[in-house]
């Protein structure tokens, strides 16, 4: 930055720069109010502090600018659930570790169990000091994530269990927006005469569960089709549970259904692979649907999914941890991430 000159302070108060150079200089010649508003000015212009220490002149000069906390070399911890459970997430965290290394930020990988217990204590480098901050990933029992959540420490969360109270968290909030999408989904199947829309999920796991949950109500509500609850899978289900689960729902609704819209591609790789089991051709029989476009399962057909981009959301959650450990005190934001939904040979297209 350029240095203030008299001059500028002149022409910013429309006085000669004499007048400036005497005022700054503590020269006679000059009224004490003239010299105070001179001074008050220059100060705010940007000249140097130093020019206040005029004798018996009280200056109001502007604070100071305040630095940004250094991050280089500060460690930050993602802390994640059964990441080894999909490549969704372990393509996140490879994401994440890519930007926060741009920064010259240390990446720590802290495991926690998938549900609370009442012997569980926070790992120690949560609480010692040891890190700067913490990115939550993957963490839906409600009491973990209230514990992580009361951490005294900049925090940035991907996704949080239901009905999570958003002003209630401590930390900025990324959700994968999935209503809009699931909604489009069911419109489509519609226009394709399907009435009998099934939804397989569990809406009581995950925020972003129930909202794809919502988009599939708003919908089938929208052309009034009738939706009985006891036909739909929503209950909560185990990682064990899964293929239990949904094979004898399948077994219950399969033959008088024409489309099922799934919560994630898991639960859809399941379905599909009853159906290949079960002689129920896809999609003439039947129209499945997943989301997050994952390509870790080997269906026998191209699946209908919203495609998450990983690389995109690793490294903004990297990037927000950043910001957040430079500005600690800015207000918390909640960022909603839209994805696209790609159609394919499970809904016939």
């Amino acid at each position: 930055m350029k240095k203030v000159t008299y001059q500028q302070v002149a022409d910013a108060l429309n006085i000669s720069r004499v007048t400036v150079w005497k005022a700054v200089n503590d020269k006679p010649g000059i009224a004490p109010d003239t010299k105070r508003n001179i001074l008050q000015k220059a100060v705010e212009m940007g000249y140097p502090i130093s020019i206040a220490d005029s004798k018996n002149i009280n200056v109001v000069t502007a604070p100071p600018k305040a630095s940004s906390p250094s991050i280089k070399n500060c460690n930050v911890a993602v802390v994640v659930s059964r990441p080894e459970t999909s490549t969704f997430w372990m393509n996140i965290i490879h994401h994440q570790a890519i930007a926060l290394a741009s920064h010259e930020v240390n990446m720590m990988y802290v495991y926690l169990p998938p549900t609370y217990s009442d012997d569980f204590t926070l790992p120690s480098c949560l609480t010692d000091g040891s890190v700067s901050g913490i990115i939550v990933m993957n963490i839906y029992d409600p009491r973990l994530f209230l514990a992580l959540n009361n951490l005294e420490l900049p925090k940035v969360f991907l996704d949080c269990p239901t009905n999570t109270s958003f002003s209630s968290l401590n930390g900025d909030l990324f959700l994968i927006e999935g209503r809009a999408n699931t909604e489009e989904i069911v419109e489509r199947m519609i226009a394709s005469e399907k009435k009998r829309i099934r939804f397989i999920g569990d809406i009581a796991y995950a925020q972003t569960n129930k909202e794809r949950y919502l988009g599939y109500l708003k919908a089938m509500q929208r052309h009034q089709l009738f939706i009985n609850e006891s036909e739909n899978l929503t209950q909560t289900m185990g990682l064990d549970q899964y293929k239990p689960l949904v094979y004898e729902y399948l077994n219950r609704i399969a033959a008088s259904s024409d489309a099922i819209v799934c919560v994630n591609d898991h639960i859809a790789s399941l379905v599909l692979t009853y159906c290949q089991e079960h002689n129920i051709r896809v999609p003439e029989d039947l129209y499945i649907s997943g989301f997050d476009d994952n390509h870790e399962f080997n269906n026998r057909i191209a699946l209908t999914s919203v495609h998450v981009n990983t690389e995109h959301i690793g490294t903004h959650l990297a990037n927000r941890i950043v910001y957040r450990l430079m500005h600690p005190e800015d207000d918390y934001e909640y960022t909603y991430i839209r994805c696209r939904t790609i159609y394919r040979e499970s809904t016939n297209d």
